[in-house]
């Protein structure tokens, strides 16, 4: 009974789990593959599942790694040496350019026949586009699904590299070029022509040795990034860039265009111009052509405009400036008139194509207005409205040459036009002293004595116009006194000029601008300024002499003068300091405080000693 219980247990436990297995096992192979997976052989089967899971495994990790580089660049991606995995686009612009600009810190040197130059980064314009690099670097493993897939693949197991590439400027490249050539090299002649006169003829091509411009960028840009900063350069055959064929055409234009004269015309009025000074009008320029660079002829309108202005000037007009004029302190604006000249540049054009045809050579003139350097309006605007200071200096009128250079001067001085905030320089605006400007011969100081000298007079302009700047109120930039005193001018207040020495200089400081007018007559100079009264006050102190020290004396032995007489030859003129202190004030209130300090010179004093026979004394009459 026992048995079969248990037997019977056993059978109830066991009977029902032997049917679950057995259903598993037909669900399992109730999963069929399709029936075109199936006519496949089992090896072919097998090898395309295993594809199909390394496919869905690939694409689990390109989307995990899509997850982990979103807005980054991915991992294993290098821009040149530098890797920029895992940065974002500006993270990696900013460390490219970064490390460009240290890597190219070290200039890069240039070697040729035995020279050698030393290249900076900043002298030939090296630059880097860093952003454009940072962004081609984050579209690796972007874009179609078969770039995205492979791009990856390639930066994560073997790394892409976007290569960094360098600019530079291409004329600093060419001046780089050009001084190395000029050094080491011989410079190739281009084929050209001469025109001389009438006469055309050819210029024969030439081959020079250098280095190029290829060979040169090819060798020095990447050499910033290297650790090699050397760069060997090798001399070779340089070609001129215009071959004979290529000035020939320029050759015959410039035949047919001084074959025959020329005529002008303009109303009325003609003009013929003889080949020859057709020939002073010819220029020739290259044109870049298909193959190689060719010239051409043609008139150039500098050139042109050098004779033709005066050729034609009764047709013309000159424009005239608007001006200033001053009467008794008052000032008046003279109104500008516009100019008529021929029109250079246009006629340059017509007569390229006049000289260089068959047909008749006669060209027409064209006429242009010309406006004036300064306007009526442009007058009207300058704030010239007062007069801000004047002062008058006399002279004596027998020394004819100083006075003619006087008014000379003052003529020259006339009308000068200081801008706001402008710098006035009396050699400057004068010019030197020639003769071909009318100045004669006339005393002037020099080291200390008179001496003759061209533009004597000037320092009676100088001390003039400093006086006239003085009480204006208007900054002192430059000024200085003479070796000696001289007496007849303002105490402590003369001023010494000379062409290429001590100048006189001073600065508008108002915000409107300054015009310097010049009165005279045979005894008399008189400077004004004009401009808008800043609102200066000028006071000033004139100190004590100081420092006098008595001329020294030189004896001269005089044999012609009786024993022991003297007579003095040149008076000495004693040393002396002096300063004089200004004071601007503006409103009350003293801004501006010059203290001009003039140190003057001994100077000898000469005298001739007689030492001839003694003259003997009358007898005495007596009365026996």
């Amino acid at each position: 009974m026992t048995d079969e219980r248990t037997n019977e247990r056993t059978t109830e436990r066991t009977g029902p789990r032997s049917g679950r297995r057995s259903t598993r096992n037909k669900r399992r192979r109730s999963i069929k593959l399709p029936s075109w997976l199936e006519r496949w052989p089992a090896p072919a089967r097998t090898a395309f599942i295993v594809l199909v899971c390394l496919v869905a495994v690939i694409s689990l990790a390109t989307g995990a790694d899509a997850l982990a580089s979103a807005g980054r660049i991915h991992p294993g991606v290098l821009v040149g040496d530098l890797a920029v995995g895992g940065k974002t686009v500006d993270e990696a612009s900013v460390e490219i350019a970064s490390y460009v600009a240290e890597r190219s810190a070290v200039p890069v040197s240039v070697q040729a026949d035995d020279m050698t130059w030393d290249v900076t980064a900043e002298s030939v314009s090296l630059s880097v586009d860093a952003t454009t690099l940072a962004g081609d670097a984050y579209l690796v493993g972007r874009g179609r699904p078969s770039e995205v897939i492979g791009g990856r693949l390639r930066a994560l197991f073997g790394g892409v590299t976007v290569p960094l590439a360098l600019s530079c400027d291409q004329v600093a490249l060419e001046a780089l070029v050009t001084g190395i050539n000029e050094a080491v090299g011989t410079p190739a002649v281009d084929a050209g022509v001469r025109v001389e006169g009438s006469t055309v003829t050819r210029i024969e091509p030439v081959d020079g040795v250098g280095v190029d411009v290829g060979q040169v960028r090819s060798g020095v840009v990447p050499a910033f990034l290297s650790d090699d900063r050397s760069v060997p350069l090798q001399l070779g055959p340089v070609e001129p860039i215009v071959d004979a064929d290529g000035a020939e055409q320029a050759y015959q234009e410039a035949l047919t265009m001084v074959s025959a004269p020329l005529t002008l015309y303009y109303a009325d009025r003609q003009w013929e111009v003889p080949p020859a000074i057709i020939g002073d009008w010819i220029g020739f320029r290259r044109v870049e052509g298909a193959e190689k660079p060719t010239l051409e002829a043609y008139v150039v309108p500098e050139d042109l405009k050098v004779t033709l202005d005066p050729m034609v000037a009764e047709v013309g007009k000159p424009a005239r400036d608007a001006s200033f004029e001053v009467s008794s302190g008052a000032v008046t604006i003279v109104p500008s008139e516009d100019g008529l000249r021929a029109d250079a540049e246009d006629l340059a054009v017509r007569l390229t194509t006049v000289l260089t045809g068959a047909a008749e050579r006669r060209a027409e003139l064209t006429m242009q207005r010309v406006e004036p350097e300064i306007t009526t309006a442009e007058a009207q605007g300058m704030g010239i409205v007062e007069r801000l200071s004047t002062f008058s200096t006399d002279f004596d009128s027998s020394n004819k040459p100083r006075v003619n250079n006087i008014h000379i001067l003052a003529d020259a001085l006339d009308g000068t036009l200081v801008p706001p905030g402008g710098m006035f320089s009396f050699n400057e605006t004068i010019g030197p002293r020639t003769a071909e400007k009318g100045y004669q011969e006339a005393n002037a100081i020099v080291n200390g004595k008179l001496v003759p000298q061209l533009g004597g007079g000037i320092c009676q302009i100088g001390t003039t116009i400093f006086n006239t700047v003085f009480f204006s109120g208007l900054p002192v930039v430059e000024r200085h006194n003479h070796s000696q005193y001289i007496s007849h001018y303002p105490t402590g207040r003369d001023a010494t000029i000379s062409w290429g020495g001590p100048d006189f200089k001073f600065k508008n400081d108002t915000p409107n601008w300054v015009l310097v007018a010049t009165g005279y007559s045979n005894s008399s100079i008189t400077i004004s300024l004009y401009g808008t009264k800043p609102g200066y006050e000028v006071t000033y102190d004139t100190g004590p002499w100081t420092g006098v020290i008595a001329p020294p004396v030189r004896e001269v032995p005089d044999p012609t003068l009786p024993l022991g007489s003297r007579v003095v030859e040149e008076r000495g003129i004693s040393g002396r300091t002096i300063v004089v202190v200004r004071h601007v004030k503006k409103d009350g209130v003293e801004f501006r405080t010059d203290t001009f300090k003039s140190v003057y010179r001994a100077t000898e004093e000469v005298v001739r000693v007689g030492t001839g026979e003694a003259v003997p004394s009358a007898p005495a009459t007596t009365t026996p």
